[in-house]
């Protein structure tokens, strides 16, 4: 009896600890869209050998399942709009927690097409740090390519070198369903892909894969475009090859090769072309090998070379208009030359993420080349009168090297995180220059020559820059007792940036009876600087479903240093700035989201700012350095507001950007006569206070008749004060810039028409002296940044339209611009009498295009443009363009053709262009060449998912 008793309990015992064994199991994930966008109201079953269990993900597309007995359960996630997705779960013995992380869910290009024939798709909706746009709600047809759609979403603008824009903020990198793309260049791949694999547009207010790691996101974001594919399309391979020959002495030859499967991807490109350009002969060498994969199971990586060679002539003519308190000085110039550079370019990077640790590495290697010899005669009358014919040969080399790090690790608590970054880089500029200056001075009143004179002199200069730069980032993290989703943080930040740089000029000038070389000493210079940049920070964070901010407040000490070596002087500046921080991103009801962001950053003054030795490469705008200047500091503040009323599509886009900086470096410009009646600039640099300025966006889009017709307004606003210095004494001058425009679109089955008419007032207080290192007015007086001299009013209207039949196509485009320029208000009674307001410009143009098709691979198009010019001070003639193109197309997608084309017909080209910039009006043209035949032979290659997608050149 005892040992059956016995028995019994032994029994119950192995009974009851299999029973404690069943461990409590928990399975939670978060279930997202290919570009990593989160999604609220998914169905989501598990499934075990017993039971089945039920759950939505909440409004940031979290699920979990608690309490689970099993060793194995099926999940099974679907989503209307999206393919269904299982997936099979199976614990690990001591396993309690299963964390899915991401579950990402395809796009069904099924039920895409079903919600296109039901109902209106809305072609806007807003999300926390995204902006997507519906590609059914746009017209999309066979060729063509991704600019042509993201030219039709409100707000977007893509200009003529494939930009692409949104409320006046650029696109700094392109993914594909969430991920790099390539070598992620905007420009190369919307005018590459095709517009028929769009799903979704996505606009991303990207704070870098670390952040996303970490969670917490501070500082200004940047704009990233993601292009979400539709179902299916995950792969594809694109490219082109071509030759061509031309009566300009042209010849070409080239191609690139794209191969894309998911994170897979390589691509490598050859293209080289020579030509007559009308100035000269035109050579051209590009070369680019780019390739990104998996690298083992939680890491990527990419490595790419590119190498440039490219020599071409130019000739150009410029009249220029400056205006200054003593009166009114007129230039016509001509230069003409050859230029010439050459580089490599090795970049790779690695990145390694299994959601406890994130590790991205990278580096950049670069070596350049550049030359230049170029001639240029310049006629200046009105306030001085003289003659200025120049000479300019150069050489330069320039290596560079860039290493960086960052490694970010979550702790035992998955919300507390750790980060180190650093960064290192190197890079020099060794050159050779050679100026000749020759001056012929006249009487002004009589007109007679008073003096030749000429200076021939060379330059040689190399520097050596150096920076390093070093992070530790402590978050501390908490969850909210009453609301899982939401966190809070506290970030502890520390950087510390390390800059080292040498300078040495030596300038040798050479007698002009005998070319006997002497070293002048005024004008050569040997210089060191280092600066030490320091950055505390404190940053408090939440986020929440509907609601993530930021506040935080830093200190920056800094320290800059600067040694003149030839007369052993150091002088030593210590600066210290305090600033907030703030960020706040809200979801409100209703399809509304707002934003806010702020900081502060200082800008260290460079090593020519701080020399205070006279660059007289151009005799008559002398620069001189301060060495006493102070780092300047910038206020930064943006906001953005946006709005999409789901029922009617009706979307509203808004921002305003505010920027204010103390200790502004701003030029200091004197004018100093001499002896001939001449005039000299002597420019130095200063500290100046009360710089700032405002600009705000606004675009209101309507769709109507289910998006076959829509109507948008939109415009910006901006304000500005700008110091100058001149002649010893410091104005402000006020600016105002605005903007309005209206739009019009009509998408019928076979047509489309697009009408758009805008008027803007300019004030150009922004410019300044950097156009004088762009070729524009690089000889004689240099131009003043500020006040406000001129102020410019454009009105335009634009119509395109387009018509697509079987056999027939017709682009057609028309467009009016008229600018008149006037001295603004506040400078008009500082003027000389003489100065009188400038001829209103204006521009007339039509633009015509049709493509016919021939027996199905037979295609004849002709295009036609006039533009009238009128206000311009360079003569030019009003040009009638006609181009002329044959083609045959071969192979069963027509992806072969053969072409014959010619550009110009007539010989009328010519480009006229007027810029306002400070002080000064600039007209320019430069040569052109005419009348070109070219015979081409080219190859496309456009399949994506297995199909054949049209792409067809922009007319």
């Amino acid at each position: 009896m005892q040992i059956k008793s016995a028995l019994l309990l032994m029994i119950l015992c192995l009974a009851a600890m299999g029973t404690l064994a069943q461990v409590s199991r928990k399975v939670s994930g978060t279930v997202t869209d290919s570009a990593k966008t989160t999604l609220p109201g998914a169905g989501v079953m598990l499934i075990s050998e017993k039971d089945t269990l039920r759950t939505v993900t909440d409004k940031e597309g979290f699920f979990s399942f608690s309490d689970l007995k099993g060793d194995s359960f099926a999940l099974r996630v679907a989503m209307v709009g999206y393919h269904e997705r299982s997936a099979a779960i199976v614990f690990a013995e001591k396993e309690q927690h299963r964390k899915l992380g991401d579950f990402e869910l395809k796009a069904s290009n099924m039920m895409l097409k079903e919600v296109v024939i039901k109902g209106k798709p809305n072609p806007v909706r807003v999300m926390q740090d995204t902006i997507e746009f519906n590609a059914d709600a746009f017209r999309v047809i066979e060729g063509d390519n991704m600019a042509d759609l993201i030219k039709q979403m409100p707000g977007m603008v893509v200009d003529k070198d494939y930009n692409v824009t949104l409320m006046g903020k650029q696109m700094t990198k392109i993914r594909v369903n969430g991920k790099d793309f390539f070598t992620s260049d905007v420009k190369e791949f919307v005018k590459q892909l095709p517009a028929g694999i769009a799903s979704k547009i996505q606009v991303i207010d990207d704070f870098g894969d670390e952040a996303n790691f970490t969670g917490i996101k501070i500082g200004e974001p940047r704009k990233i475009l993601n292009i979400v594919t539709k179902d299916g399309i995950n792969n594809g391979s694109f490219g082109n090859a071509n030759a061509n020959t031309g009566t300009n002495d042209q010849a070409g030859l080239g191609g690139n090769v794209n191969l894309w499967k998911g994170i897979h991807q390589t691509s490598a490109h050859l293209q080289g072309n020579t030509a007559n350009n009308g100035a000269g002969t035109s050579n051209n060498l590009n070369v680019q090998l780019n390739h990104n994969d998996k690298i083992g199971k939680n890491g990527r990586g990419g490595i790419n070379y590119r190498f440039n060679r490219n020599a071409n002539a130019y000739s150009n003519d410029q009249a220029a208009e400056s205006a200054y308190p003593e009166g009114k000085l007129t230039s016509n110039s001509h230069s003409e030359g050859d230029g010439s550079n050459s580089g490599h370019n090795l970049n790779g990077n690695y990145t390694f993420n299994n959601k406890k640790i994130f590790l991205n590495a990278g580096f950049n290697s670069s070596y350049n080349q550049n030359g230049n010899i170029s001639t240029n005669q310049s006629n200046q009358y009105g306030l001085l009168r003289q003659d200025l014919d120049n000479g300019n040969r150069s050489a330069h080399t320039t290596p560079s090297l860039n290493g960086s790090f960052s490694v970010s690790k979550k702790l035992k608590n998955s919300l507390d995180a750790f980060s180190l970054l650093g960064n290192a880089t190197y890079n020099s500029n060794e050159g050779t220059q050679n100026i000749r200056t020759n001056t012929r001075y006249y009487n002004k009143e009589t007109g007679a020559l008073e003096k030749d004179s000429l200076l021939n002199r060379d330059l040689i200069s190399n520097s050596r820059n150096q920076n390093y730069n070093f992070g530790v980032n402590y978050t501390l993290g908490f969850k909210s007792k009453k609301d899982t989703l939401t966190t809070y943080n506290l970030n502890f930040s520390y950087n510390a940036g390390i800059g080292q740089s040498l300078s040495n000029i030596t300038t040798i000038v050479f007698d002009n009876l005998d070319q006997r070389p002497s070293v002048v000493d005024s004008l050569t210079t040997a210089f060191r600087s280092s600066s030490l940049n320091q950055h505390l920070g404190l940053n408090y964070n939440h986020n929440s479903k509907k609601l993530r901010y930021n506040l935080g407040f830093y200190a920056s000490p800094n320290r800059l240093e600067n040694n003149d070596l030839k007369l052993s002087k150091k002088t030593v500046l210590n600066t210290i700035n305090y600033a907030p921080s703030i960020n706040v991103n809200k979801t409100f009801r209703g399809g509304k989201t707002l934003s806010v962001f702020y900081n502060g950053s200082s800008n260290n003054p460079t090593l020519q700012q701080l020399q205070p030795v006279r660059n007289a490469q151009n005799l008559q705008n002398i620069v001189v350095g301060n060495p006493e200047l102070k780092p300047a500091f910038n206020h930064n503040l943006s906001t953005g507001f946006n709005y999409v009323h789901q029922k009617s599509g009706l979307s509203v886009q808004s921002s305003l950007n505010v920027s204010a900086t103390e200790r502004q470096i701003v030029e200091g410009v004197t004018l100093l006569p001499d002896t001939l009646g001449s005039l000299k600039q002597i420019t130095r640099y200063e500290n100046v206070n009360g710089n700032y300025q405002v600009n705000g966006h606004y675009n209101l889009h309507f769709p109507l008749l289910k998006n076959k017709l829509s109507a948008g307004y939109g415009g910006s606003l901006g304000f500005s004060n700008q110091a100058v210095i001149f002649n010893g004494k410091k104005a402000f001058g006020k600016g105002i810039n605005y903007g309005q425009s209206l739009s019009a679109y009509a998408n019928l089955n076979k047509a489309s028409a697009n009408l758009n008419a805008g008027y803007s007032v300019t004030s150009n207080n922004e410019g300044g002296s950097r156009y004088r290192y762009m070729g524009l007015q690089n000889i004689g007086l240099g131009q003043i940044a500020a006040p406000a001299f001129f102020r410019t009013s454009t009105f335009n209207i634009d119509l395109n339209g387009d018509l697509r039949l079987k056999n027939l196509s017709v682009w057609a485009n028309s467009s009016f611009r008229r600018s008149s320029t006037r001295r603004s208000q506040q400078d008009a009674g500082q003027q000389d009498s003489t100065l009188q307001d400038l001829p209103a410009s204006s521009e007339l143009s039509a633009n015509i295009t049709g493509r016919l098709t021939i027996r199905k691979s037979y295609f004849v198009t002709l295009n036609i443009s006039k533009r009238v010019n009128y206000g311009y001070a360079l003569a030019g003639r009003n040009p009638l363009l006609i181009n002329l193109a044959m083609e045959k197309a071969f192979l069963k997608e027509k992806s072969l053709s053969l072409s014959l084309n010619v550009n110009d017909l007539l010989g009328q080209g010519n480009n006229v262009s007027r810029m306002v910039s400070g002080n000064t009006i600039i007209d320019s043209r430069s040569a052109q060449q005419k009348r070109v035949f070219q015979l081409n032979l080219g190859y496309k290659l456009s399949r994506f998912g297995g199909k054949h997608y049209r792409v067809d050149e922009d007319y």
